[in-house]
């Protein structure tokens, strides 16, 4: 909820979890505080935590939205690669950006070239590394 309004949170929340896991019944002693969640499933805890945050997210407003998924598969996650790469497209041309150009590409792209041999393309030499920054 803090920090600079300037974000949308997206949500996703997906019907059928595959397998979910029970929360086991513990000794009231032993987990103290945690022992209201036995009984439940994690599915059920992960689901609530997402519905709890978008609307504290909403009392507090901040936009935020949920995608209902029918399950997470192969077909399912391609559908929401492609929602969101068509978002961005829209997106820049709202923000007055060209979302298609690549300009901080093409300078790697001549490096690699010349790494890798390309006809026309001078190997480049890169400084050593500066030890303080490298792990």
């Amino acid at each position: 909820m803090e920090g600079p309004h300037d974000k949308v949170v997206l949500f996703i929340d997906v019907d059928d979890l595959g397998v979910d896991v029970d929360i086991p019944e513990y000794d009231e002693v032993e987990t103290g505080p945690l022992s209201y969640l036995a009984g439940h499933t994690m599915g059920q805890l992960l689901r609530v935590e997402r519905a709890a945050t978008a609307e504290a997210l909403r009392r507090e407003g901040r936009p935020n939205a949920t995608f209902h998924m029918p399950r997470v598969g192969a077909g399912e996650l391609g559908q929401l690669l492609m929602l969101l790469q068509i978002a961005t497209v829209y997106a820049g041309e709202m923000y007055g950006v060209d979302p298609l150009d690549q300009p901080g590409v093409e300078l790697s792209k001549q490096l690699t070239y010349g790494i890798m041999g390309r006809e026309g393309y001078d190997a480049p030499t890169f400084p050593e590394p500066d030890p303080r920054w490298t792990l």
